[in-house]
């Protein structure tokens, strides 16, 4: 009696078959997963064949060995499976130690900067070439705009973008100081920064821009040529600027030994595909971004979530922690992660780039050890195994289950105090701790005056982040480690804010408040050109017949004058009395 079978070469025989089954028994056991043996058919050749079995399941696959070899993804996906754990033996893999000099890079800074001021710090991290491109970009998207609209007669004669004028580097760094300044003092709307009522009258804003070119500026500021779209590129409003910052971020500073990477929100309603909703994360809805980060606090690259389909290549787990830490393997890091990351698969490409990993697990993924995920202990204690690479994987009941998988740590235990109470957590618990803070402190320290409005531009809302959140944060720690100062973070945007919004002044002195001159004289003049197209309302007037009867009177009855006051905001016109009514205490 034979069975043929149609995929082969070659006939098995009832002989064989019983020799298969005997092995079947030997595979179930504590043996190597992979046996080969010679076929033993007399009408078989002398093909060797290879038969695997895959757990308890009672499937043969025969693998002749003249076949092609599995790819790497298949190897890998096959060693995953056949993976053996054992109890815990500490015999975790070595790695080269970690030699680098963590800090201000390169080595010479830190002496030369040891007495430097905050904004030469920030100059580093976003120079004057950043604000230049926005400037150009501005300017471009601005010229567009008002082609376009003029072309569609949608271009009103009253309309702000027919007095716009180009703008420039230091304009920029002013128009990016008022928002950081709006940051420090919070009122409810833009305009109110430039109000006149007593009650929230602030001088500083229109002593460095009016409220017309601020806004026309928030309008137009921009950050890339339209006409460079690559398509299918979501980011690429934003993409120049974040490739700029990384490349700034990485040049001037080396992380201490222990990484993190984590994801942070950047708050946003509108409407953009790529939008996200975390349910812990206190803004709920927005922009998920990827951070690389090392204590204290410090970010050294990040990565822009766009969906799927936008960024096909980097949207699993593994390959968004293998993006962000190239250039950082075969250093001797560890890295630490939550358990979205996490995984044994993301362990063992780690330990082949001679990088730790340590961080929590979901007990849903794939070839974890089932006694230990589904075992049932009490507060306090803990389950774990080791497999052949030294992966621990471990699980410990505090309040909850908590999984862990650590490639540098074993079952070691440590003492902690919490509020004078003594406590017993495993060392995997209390690194992880400590190091998965810089993520944590990174978005704790934005928070505090961050200047951050609702806004339906996307690109511009991610842009402020960026500026004056990120970089303002990364230029601060880098202030403290180099100086040894202890200032406080709000009272370093104090600084910057006083540096942007003089920038391009004479009397641009960061540590004296900037005023306006109210000595300045004001004279009533005529406007150039026919009275019939220069004429206006007397502001004063107007404004008296419209609270004393209403709008439509003010129309009909209010005087029209030539005559102007080129010194007061906006150049209102006035008639002689009322000029000098409104003129008496100045």
């Amino acid at each position: 009696m034979s069975i043929i079978d149609n995929t082969c070469d070659f006939e098995l025989s009832l002989v064989d078959l019983q020799a298969i089954d005997e092995l079947e028994k030997q595979l179930t056991q504590r043996d190597s997963p992979l046996l080969e043996i010679p076929c033993c058919s007399e009408n078989c050749d002398d093909t060797e064949v290879i038969f695997h079995s895959r757990g308890n399941r009672k499937r043969r696959y025969v693998i002749e060995s003249g076949d092609e070899e599995e790819n790497p993804e298949q190897q890998v996906s096959t060693r995953l499976e056949t993976d053996l754990w054992y109890e815990p033996a500490g015999k975790q893999r070595r790695i080269i130690p970690f030699t680098e000099c963590p800090g201000l890079k390169p080595y010479s800074l830190r002496n030369t900067m040891a007495k430097s001021k905050p904004e030469d710090f920030y100059c580093l991290l976003v120079p004057d070439s950043v604000f230049h491109d926005i400037a150009m970009e501005t300017n471009r998207f601005a010229a567009q705009t008002i082609t376009k609209l003029s072309s569609k007669n949608q271009l009103k004669r009253e309309s702000r973008l027919l007095s716009w004028t180009d703008t420039n580097q230091d304009e920029i760094k002013r128009f990016f100081g008022l928002i950081l300044y709006m940051g420090l003092v919070r009122l409810p709307k833009l305009a109110d920064y430039w109000s006149t009522d007593p009650l929230i009258c602030q001088s500083f804003p229109r002593s460095v821009m009016s409220r017309n070119r601020f806004e026309i500026l928030l309008r137009m500021v921009h950050f890339s040529n339209n006409d460079n779209q690559r398509y299918g590129d979501r980011l690429f409003k934003i993409r120049e600027l974040v490739n700029t910052l990384n490349l700034n971020f990485e040049t001037y500073y080396y992380p201490h030994e222990n990484l993190c990477i984590d994801e942070s929100l950047v708050p946003f309603r509108g409407r953009i595909i790529f939008r996200q909703y975390i349910k812990l994360k206190r803004h709920k809805y927005g922009i998920k971004v990827f951070k690389l980060c090392t204590n204290p606090g410090y970010t050294n690259r990040i990565q822009i979530y766009a969906g799927k389909r936008g960024e096909t290549e980097t949207t699993t787990p593994t390959n968004v922690v293998m993006s962000l830490m190239e250039g950082y393997l075969q250093k001797g890091h560890t890295l630490y992660t939550d358990n979205w990351y996490t995984s044994t698969d993301l362990g063992r490409k780690l330990l082949d780039k001679e990088t730790h990993l340590v961080g929590t697990l979901r007990k849903n993924r794939k070839y974890l050890p089932k006694d230990v995920i589904n075992g049932k202990i009490k507060k306090g204690e803990f389950r774990a195994k080791e497999n052949e690479d030294g992966i621990t994987c471990m699980k410990w009941k505090d309040k909850r289950d908590v999984y862990l998988l650590s490639t540098k740590h074993s079952i070691g235990f440590t003492r902690t105090y919490k509020r004078d109470k003594e406590m017993i957590k495993p060392k995997i618990v209390v690194d992880y701790n400590k190091a998965k803070s810089s993520v944590d402190l990174s978005d704790q320290m934005i928070a505090y005056s961050t200047p951050l409005r609702k806004t339906v531009k996307w690109y511009r809302k991610l842009a402020v982040e960026l500026l004056l959140n990120t970089a303002l944060l990364n230029s601060y720690i880098i202030y403290k480690e180099t100086t040894k100062s202890k200032i406080g973070i709000v009272e370093y945007r104090k600084k910057l804010c006083k540096y942007l919004t003089g920038s391009g002044k004479e009397n641009s002195n960061p540590d004296m408040p900037l005023t306006r001159n109210r000595r300045q004289k004001h004279e009533l003049k005529k406007k150039e050109g026919p009275v019939k197209k220069t004429r206006k309302y007397c502001s004063r007037c107007y404004k008296v017949n419209v609270q004393t009867i209403d709008r439509n009177y003010a129309r009909k009855k209010t005087k029209q004058v030539n005559t102007y006051c080129p010194q007061c905001p906006n150049e209102p016109h006035f008639c002689l009395s009322c000029f000098n009514e409104e003129h008496k205490t100045m």
